[in-house]
C-alpha cells in the first residue's frame, strides 16, 4: 500500500495537481525510503519538472507518450456541459501515474534488493530466454548455468564482497565454481538456495503450481522465504519438491531415471531438458502441457477441465507437438485442435 501511494503522489507531483496537504504526506514517505528517494529524484530528473509545476505539464506528457500509447478520448455524445479542462488534467495525471507504476515496478524488479550489502555490485545484467530457446553463459567466477526456455536470469557483471548471488525466475542448471569462502546464492520468488560448488537444477516457473530442486552433486542448502527458519539440506540425488507454492509443506525425493537400470546423469528425467528432451513419467497431463508449452513455443488450454488430470509416462526428442499429442491419444481418450499458436484440447 506504502509503494502504491508513493507512486499516486509522484504522479500528482509531476503534474502539479499535488495539494498541500499531499505534498507533505509525499514528503514524508520519501524521508523514510532510500528507494522511493531515488525514484523521486531519477523521475523528476528525467521530467526536468523539479521547479516548473504544472507549467511543464505539456512537455511531460508527451515524454510519456513516448514510452506508453494511451488511445485518444472518444467523444461523448448528448453532456451539455463538458469540463473539458478537468478532464484533461487528469487525463494526463493518469498518464503521468501509469508510468511512474511502469518505473517504480521496473526498478524493483531489475534492481533487486540486497538489504545487507553482501553483493556489493554496481551493474546487473538479465538473461531472457523465450519458448523454444536455451541459453548457456558462463560467469566471471566460473559457474556455467543453463537457462531453459521462457526463464529469466539476473547476475552482476563481476562479484564482490563475501557472497555471488544471482536471481532466477524459470528454470536452469547451475554448475557452481567451488568457492567456500564466497558462497553461490540463488534468489528465488519462494526460496533461497546456497551453496559451495555442486551442480544441481532449479525449477521455480510463475504458471507452475510447483517449485522443484534437483541436486546431481555437493551439497545444497534450501531456505523457504515464508518460513526463514528452517534450513532444508539436500544430498546428491535428491530432488526438493513443494507442490503447492503457498504451502510449507515439502517432499524429498529419490532423483528418477528413464530406465531404473541406469543412473547416469544422462538418464534424470528432471533435467531431461538440458538434452533437448521431453520426458515425464506418472505426469498430469495439465503439468506436459506447461512443459511442451516451453519446449514448443505454443499455447495449450484446456477445454474439458477433467481432462488435466490424465497421467501419462513418455520421452520425446526430435518429434513434433502433433506426433506428441497424437501419441498421448493413444493412451487415454481426447481430441485437439490448434489455432495459429493456440491448441485446445478438448
Amino acid at each position: 500500500m506504502t509503494d502504491q501511494r508513493f507512486t499516486e503522489l509522484l504522479g500528482k507531483r509531476l503534474a502539479g495537481e499535488i495539494s498541500p496537504k499531499e505534498l507533505i504526506e509525499l514528503k514524508e514517505l520519501l524521508s523514510k525510503s532510500t528507494v522511493h528517494r531515488n525514484e523521486y529524484e531519477n523521475l523528476t530528473g528525467y521530467f526536468n519538472d523539479e521547479k516548473s509545476g504544472a507549467n511543464n505539464i505539456d512537455a511531460v506528457f508527451e515524454k510519456i507518450k513516448q514510452q506508453i500509447t494511451i488511445p485518444e478520448p472518444k467523444p461523448i455524445q448528448n453532456i451539455e456541459k463538458p469540463i473539458k479542462r478537468n478532464f484533461v488534467s487528469w487525463y494526463r495525471i493518469a498518464a503521468v501515474i501509469a508510468f511512474c507504476t511502469c518505473s517504480f515496478a521496473a526498478y524493483h524488479f531489475f534492481i533487486p534488493d540486497n538489504p545487507a550489502g553482501k553483493n556489493d555490485t554496481t551493474e546487473w545484467k538479465v538473461l531472457q530466454t523465450p519458448s523454444r530457446d536455451k541459453s548457456k553463459i558462463i560467469l566471471e567466477d566460473g559457474t556455467e548455468i543453463n537457462l531453459n526456455a521462457k526463464s529469466q536470469l539476473k547476475y552482476p557483471a563481476s562479484f564482490s564482497g563475501k557472497t555471488r548471488e544471482v536471481y532466477l525466475n524459470g528454470e536452469a542448471f547451475f554448475d557452481v565454481k567451488k568457492d567456500p569462502d564466497h558462497p553461490f546464492i540463488i534468489h528465488t520468488k519462494h526460496m533461497r538456495i546456497k551453496v559451495l560448488g555442486t551442480a544441481f537444477d532449479v525449477k521455480v516457473y510463475e504458471d507452475d503450481s510447483f517449485i522443484e530442486t534437483t541436486l546431481v552433486r555437493g551439497l545444497i542448502q534450501v531456505t523457504l522465504n515464508n518460513k526463514p527458519a528452517e534450513k532444508i539440506i539436500l544430498k546428491p540425488n535428491q530432488k526438493f519438491t513443494i507442490a503447492d507454492k503457498n504451502s510449507v509443506n515439502y517432499t524429498i525425493t529419490p532423483l528418477t531415471y528413464y530406465n531404473s537400470m541406469d543412473s547416469s546423469n544422462n538418464n534424470i528425467m528432471e533435467t531431461s531438458w538440458l538434452n533437448d528432451r521431453l520426458a515425464f513419467k506418472n505426469q498430469t497431463f495439465v503439468s506436459i502441457a506447461r512443459d511442451a508449452e516451453r519446449k514448443y513455443g505454443v499455447e495449450i488450454r484446456f477445454n474439458d477441465e477433467k481432462k488435466k488430470d490424465y497421467t501419462f509416462t513418455g520421452k520425446f526428442e526430435k518429434e513434433s507437438i502433433d506426433e506428441l499429442l497424437n501419441a498421448l491419444r493413444y493412451i487415454e481418450d481426447f481430441s485437439y485442435k490448434k489455432d495459429g499458436n493456440i491448441i485446445y484440447i478438448y
